[in-house]
């Protein structure tokens, strides 16, 4: 008994996507593992000249695949940003503008920030918009950030209302991370009345609800609001439960804290927390739901990614729990997954400078957006690849 190999499917997309026999092969054995029925874990690839795949790692609707590299063990691994807040070695403070804040390194060690991560507290709950490595003993720096809690411009209960207190989790919305994309790529809806009315000296006051209700909003922090008013939604329902806090009903982050989602999210991480003592040399992952291929993040080093894994997988699964009601499909291929990654990184670059002697480089494919940060001595930090 065999399968027949269609011209147009995920092997021809391999070879046409990396071009070297390595790929092809590596897709024969993964279509090949599918058929015969082996267990998806099993399956590995090759894709490329400096990377392969192995997975998919999977929990109901939830697929991980992971991203291995050669070399990418050793080095010093700095600090991430919610270790460093609780141990007061960082300070993230307002600057009365609602898409900047600022950012102050005082410890001894770098301080890795990730493009997406939540700072809690302050005037208004944010999501940072652009992974930077903040030296040790730093100045403050400026990062651009997003409102992810609408209606507030105050401080909320004992909370500083110039400081923000914590770091915990990541933003666990595609649109939302397709707007944060849009931004550190300066790409904006044009200008409208409604966008004047919603307009950014506005929206830290209150949201309008045909904001909430389009399926995009007119400019990109509308974009934002709307996906956190979705995955409110769509939580409650997968959990039966009311996740939007009586504290604060438009704050992700009070939602992200609610019980009942943290009971649902046990099981996932039960299973899939444990992926990178089996896996030392992964440095990232691409995840897929319901059968469709979301986003994926990579890093400079194992020992970055290791430090982040849990932030990493608990937003993926709230992703999955907030689709379980969505159709589902078979699950990406390891062909289809390393054809992503490697269009994300062949589309043209556009780069520019940040604080901290570091770069970006954004690239916009037919079906992906793509960002990397790198230091000043052009080692790369952080990829993240966003399906779109």
């Amino acid at each position: 008994m065999y399968t027949k190999l269609s011209s147009e499917g995920p092997v021809r997309r391999a070879w046409a996507a990396s071009g070297t026999l390595r790929a092809y092969g590596a897709a024969v054995l993964a279509v090949c593992a599918v058929a015969i029925g082996l267990p998806p874990a099993t399956a590995n690839a090759t894709a490329g000249k400096d990377y392969r795949l192995s997975g998919p790692y999977s929990r109901e609707n939830l697929a991980i695949y992971l991203i291995h590299r050669e070399g990418r063990k050793g080095g010093s691994t700095p600090i991430i940003l919610g270790e460093a807040m609780r141990k007061g070695l960082v300070k993230v403070v307002e600057t009365g503008n609602v898409r900047r804040l600022m950012v102050r390194n005082m410890g001894d060690r770098e301080v890795f920030i990730q493009a997406g991560d939540i700072v809690k507290g302050g005037k208004q709950d944010r999501v940072l918009l652009t992974s930077m490595v903040i030296p040790p003993n730093s100045e403050f720096l400026p990062i651009g950030a997003f409102c992810v809690e609408a209606g507030r411009w105050a401080g909320r209960g004992r909370e500083k209302v110039g400081e923000f207190s914590t770091s915990a989790y990541r933003m666990p919305s595609r649109a939302g991370k397709i707007a944060i994309m849009k931004s550190i790529r300066r790409e904006r809806a044009p200008e409208t009345r409604q966008s004047a009315r919603l307009g950014y000296e506005l929206h830290g006051l209150r949201i309008l609800e045909g904001a909430r209700r389009r399926s995009r909003g007119p400019y990109l922090q509308g974009e934002v609001w709307h996906s956190v008013a979705l995955m409110q939604d769509a939580l409650g329902r997968a959990v039966r439960a009311q996740v939007a806090d009586r504290r604060s009903r438009t704050s992700l982050q009070l939602s992200l804290e609610n019980k009942r989602l943290a009971s649902a999210l046990a099981g996932y991480e039960k299973d899939l927390s444990g992926l990178l003592e089996k896996h030392p040399d992964a440095v990232g992952y691409v995840f897929a739901v319901n059968g469709e291929i979301n986003s994926g993040d990579e890093f400079g080093s194992a020992g970055l990614f290791r430090k982040v894994w849990s932030r990493q997988l608990k937003a993926a699964a709230t992703e999955a729990i907030a689709g379980k009601s969505a159709p589902k499909r078979r699950r990406p291929t390891l062909a289809e997954v390393a054809a992503f990654i490697d269009s994300a990184r062949a589309a043209k670059p556009a780069s520019r400078a940040l604080p901290g002697d570091m770069s970006l480089v954004t690239r916009k494919a037919e079906g992906s957006f793509y960002m990397e940060v790198r230091r000043g001595n052009d080692h790369w930090v952080h990829r993240n690849f966003v399906a779109r």
